[in-house]
């Protein structure tokens, strides 16, 4: 990380999500169909501290013991002379990662999930269902997914798969993860995405980003290798806001919706606390001077079936949509 010029942007922080914002666009029942939710909530309120040397220092020491199946990863890295643990067990521990009945989750290849999930045999599925028809070949654009998709993937590239770069472009990577929230299937857990990611990371030459970080201040300090007297650099963690979600959003809202907008796309979603309407009464119309939306093409939810990274770390394993 010594090449970047803002090193404080490697550090990919987690964002808290508000279900009274974003539970009316159905962000939070996706999630909990796949036993997510818990990634939606940072997990505690220090909301002002970013432990940059701590946990610069957890990633430069990481190492991987050896296992046999992917519930058994672990790793293990060094701050301040305390050894601190992430693994599946770990990661429960802190937060309720991956609440549905183990039964239910399967262990997708890291090249189905990470690594190429272009080769999968169901990949232009996927994109259909991601996608407006004709917009997903070569380069995928963030302004050619569908709306639903596009909310996802700004709260997947901060709290699910992090990055930095280019947001305007959809990664590899990010499909598959968009087309399980959005299907509520495939269903892999979300500490076995976390794990590979970090190591991916770890492994990457040049390596310009560390996700996860408030996953890993909050192991840190669950084996206290930071203590409450101890403070870090200055940041203020802000929550998404619906009303301030970047270029190429519009929020409105009526007495009864939510209103978002997205370059030629539109979605209104009932507000939780709406009163009921009267006998009488209709309900509010479209407005009259909205664009047209993209949305008309998928009122519908699409339908779908179910469908190794090594140097001593998570290896490839059998398993696929």
């Amino acid at each position: 990380m010594k090449h970047l010029k803002d090193k404080a942007a490697a550090f990919i922080c987690e964002k808290e999500v508000k279900e009274v914002e974003f539970g009316p666009f159905n962000v939070f029942s996706r999630f909990r169909a796949l036993g997510w939710e818990a990634a939606l909530n940072c997990y505690d309120k220090d909301n002002k501290n970013l432990f940059k040397d701590e946990i610069q220092e957890w990633m430069a020491t990481l190492t991987c013991s050896k296992y046999s199946k992917p519930q058994q990863m672990k790793f293990t890295g060094t701050v301040n002379g305390i050894y601190v643990e992430m693994s599946f067990d770990m990661l429960r521990k802190l937060e309720k990662y991956d609440s549905l009945p183990a039964r239910d989750y399967m262990i997708a290849s890291l090249d189905d999930l990470l690594l190429k999930p272009e080769a999968h045999p169901r990949w232009n599925d996927m994109l259909e269902a991601l996608f407006f028809p004709g917009t997903y070949h070569g380069t995928l654009y963030r302004e050619n997914l569908k709306i639903q998709a596009k909310l996802l993937l700004m709260i997947c590239i901060y709290n699910v798969i992090p990055r930095r770069g280019d947001k305007q472009e959809v990664r590899f990577p990010e499909v598959p993860i968009l087309y399980a929230l959005l299907n509520g299937s495939p269903c892999f857990p979300f500490r076995y995405l976390v794990m590979n990611n970090v190591w991916i990371c770890w492994n990457k030459v040049g390596r310009n980003i560390i996700p996860y970080c408030r996953i890993i201040t909050g192991l840190l300090k669950m084996f206290k290798a930071i203590t409450p007297e101890d403070k870090g650099a200055m940041k203020r963690h802000r929550p998404f806001d619906i009303q301030r979600m970047g270029t190429g959003w519009t929020y409105d809202e009526s007495e009864r919706y939510h209103k978002l907008k997205s370059e030629g796309q539109r979605w209104r979603a009932l507000k939780f606390d709406a009163r009921a309407l009267l006998p009488s009464e209709e309900d509010e119309p479209e407005s009259d001077d909205e664009p047209w939306s993209k949305d008309d093409d998928y009122a519908d939810e699409p339908h779908v079936e179910h469908m190794n990274v090594d140097r001593g770390g998570p290896r490839k394993h059998a398993g696929g949509y």
